[in-house]
């Protein structure tokens, strides 16, 4: 005759949870995607004149193309155009305000990416000079 022993039937019990637990836990789901994003370099930045207010200027954002900002204040700026070269497209994350931030992506190879932010100096004479920051990523 056979003895039912609770204490190995709850051991066994566990032990199956556990291990169904750590394998559905460490499987990666079907639609997930397991592509590394971009390997973006370093920011540059670049002081140029401002252009004074009510007046603005064109930035050329490496291959991707430009982006055209108008100074409206000594503490604001606002993207006025945004002409992207054949094979990119543009993305205006912030328009206006005291850092405009303009994204290119490559057509079809969406981590060549060119990244453009702009900022009016406050130290020295406010108004007088635009930091542009660009960063490329591939």
């Amino acid at each position: 005759m056979t003895m039912w022993h609770p204490y190995r039937s709850g051991r066994a019990v566990l032990v199956g949870a556990v291990v169904l637990s750590a394998m559905a836990f460490a499987a990666t789901p079907v639609g997930a995607s397991t592509a590394a994003g971009p390997t973006c370099g370093p920011k540059t930045v670049t002081a140029h004149p401002a252009p004074g207010v009510g007046s603005q200027e064109t930035f050329t954002v490496g291959p991707a193309g430009t982006v055209s900002l108008l100074q409206q204040s000594n503490t604001t700026l606002k993207v006025t155009d945004t002409d992207p070269t054949h094979g990119w497209k543009y993305t205006v994350l912030s328009g206006s305000g005291t850092r405009p931030h303009v994204g290119f992506q490559g057509v079809g190879n969406p981590n060549s990416q060119e990244r453009f932010w702009a900022r009016m100096n406050t130290l020295g004479t406010p108004g007088t000079v635009i930091n542009v920051v660009i960063q490329s990523c591939t």
